[in-house]
């Protein structure tokens, strides 16, 4: 996504157009043997450029649809990955003196009169997954994408757990005298 700076005018421009799923994806898969996400169709950007005297604010929405394994039941499952991007674009003829050399996570500096904004957007994507990410549940706390109660799953054999009653579980109380009656014995 190549853009003349130059021709953005002061009122602003709106551009909404996929990016290439392919790079993306293989961004991803960098440094990895398996894809632990893959996006499954082009991400859609929806951003609104706007001129100003200091640089070019360009603010908006990038989402896209992706495969990724759930952290709670293990299966890849679709997500979708909204992310709100929200930058300054300034030449390093914009930035004000030594002093605002630093890294400013909001400024991207550009040189020419191009800049190509792909890269950033495939970043808001990759920077807005979670390694961690689950489906939502709902009210039985139950996984909205594969119907399984995953709260309760029992990693080692894949059955869920059998719950104890509040009732039978022990106090804390009542293990550490455990703990101490235990202790004498020795």
């Amino acid at each position: 996504m190549r853009i003349l700076v130059t021709t953005i005018p002061f009122s602003g421009m709106k551009i909404d157009a996929p990016i290439a799923k392919d790079p993306l994806n293989a961004r991803l898969q960098e440094g990895s043997e398996e894809g632990a996400v893959t996006f499954t169709e082009d991400p859609l950007v929806d951003i609104t450029l706007t001129r100003t005297h200091g640089g070019v604010m360009v603010k908006g929405v990038v989402t896209g649809t992706c495969l990724q394994g759930c952290s709670t039941c293990g299966d890849t499952v679709p997500h979708e990955v909204i992310s709100t991007v929200d930058w300054l674009l300034q030449t390093s003829s914009d930035r004000a003196g030594l002093d605002d050399e630093l890294d400013d996570p909001g400024v991207i500096v550009y040189e020419g009169d191009h800049i190509n904004l792909e890269d950033q957007l495939q970043e808001t994507l990759i920077l807005n997954l979670s390694p961690f990410w689950h489906p939502p549940r709902d009210a039985q706390d139950m996984c909205t994408l594969c119907k399984r109660q995953c709260s309760a799953k029992a990693w080692s054999s894949g059955e869920p757990k059998e719950s104890a009653a509040p009732e039978s579980r022990p106090s804390l109380g009542s293990l550490l005298k455990g703990a101490l009656a235990e202790k004498k014995k020795r």
